[in-house]
């Protein structure tokens, strides 16, 4: 079986030959915008709804791609066609589409970089969720507001997500975050869009805060199909029906609450630690203190000894009448 192919900046080539260069401002600044489109049997969803979305995207981020959309659209059906061999029996391709400023030494001369290639859904990795459900831990880690990033573009820049995610799984390894908006109003996860049904009604944070997804466009689509009314509102999490809230900030707090134990448990054992080697440098203090006061207690002997002996020598009568002085004083105290 043949390997797969990337299409890179108007070619395609083998996917271990791909280059971009390091000087390239996505690599050094995250400079870039992307999508990402999977199939169904092989067959690219709604490519058209991704390009219209890419193409959104590089406009918001100032970016000329160098190819019309019906150009992208071609090369990226192409792309997907050229790998379908590759695709493992019962699988499918997530097709993304990457495009940077380009190499940074041309500064704004410089075109852009585009790349596509196929990746395998990790239908596996996923099997999980379908049967027992996801995870939501509530991170610190707020989703950046419209004023700085507009959340509708896909930016290749995804610290914020990154940085929510790492936070979730330091509480629970298998969760997924819950962002909130600056208001504390629910927002999305770091990769996916967030429902919940209450009352028997879809409700969905406001579009403003999140990406407007394409999956979410199809189920407000299906939702519409099958008579569901669909509410587009700011979600506190006090709005979250109590199932889905107390699931989420229960278990939140529960290992919140495991992880202060974790700490205050790593805590005490380090607090041993340090008291047992103060102790054990105490005693060697101590025992330090003594030896000193024994070598200078010898000092003085020998120094006594060597003026006894002096005086001795000088005048042996002075010397014998000041011992039997030292003698009396000893005897009568």
């Amino acid at each position: 079986m043949a390997g797969r192919v990337i299409y890179l900046d108007g070619a395609f080539v083998p996917e271990d030959e791909a280059r971009v260069s390091v000087l390239d401002w996505g690599f050094s600044g995250g400079d870039g915008v992307y999508e990402v489109t999977r199939t169904y049997d092989g067959a690219l969803f709604r490519l058209e709804t991704h390009l219209a979305r890419l193409y959104r995207s590089l406009a918001y981020v100032r970016i000329d791609c160098g190819l019309a959309m019906d150009e992208m659209e071609a090369r990226a059906r192409e792309t997907v066609a050229r790998n379908l061999a590759t695709r493992p029996p019962g699988g499918d391709f997530t097709l993304w589409q990457v495009v940077t400023r380009g190499d940074r030494r041309r500064a704004a001369g410089a075109p852009a970089t585009v790349v596509m290639y196929c990746l395998d859904v990790a239908f596996a990795e996923y099997a999980g969720a379908y049967l027992e459900g996801v995870k939501l831990v509530t991170p610190g880690v707020r989703r950046t507001p419209p004023q700085c990033a507009d959340p509708k573009a896909k930016l290749t820049n995804r610290m914020n997500q990154t940085q929510a995610r790492f936070e979730a799984q330091q509480a629970d390894p298998d969760a997924l975050p819950l962002m909130l908006d600056l208001d504390g109003n629910v927002a999305e996860s770091n990769t996916a869009n967030f429902f919940f049904v209450s009352g028997g009604r879809l409700c969905t944070p406001r579009v403003r805060n999140v990406l407007g997804g394409i999956t979410r466009t199809v189920l407000l689509e299906l939702a519409a199909e099958l008579g569901i009314e669909v509410v587009d509102v700011r979600v506190s999490r006090i709005d979250l029906p109590d199932d889905v809230s107390g699931a989420v900030y229960s278990r939140m707090r529960a290992e919140r609450n495991r992880v202060a134990r974790d700490f205050r448990a790593r805590g005490m054992e380090e607090a041993e630690r340090i008291r047992a080697k103060a102790d054990r440098e105490r005693i060697e203090i101590v025992a330090d203190a003594y030896r000193d006061a024994e070598k200078i207690r010898g000092d003085g002997d020998a120094t006594s000894a060597r003026t006894y002996a002096e005086a001795y020598n000088m005048d042996p009568e002075f010397y014998a009448f000041m011992r039997s002085i030292g003698a009396y004083e000893s005897a009568f105290g």
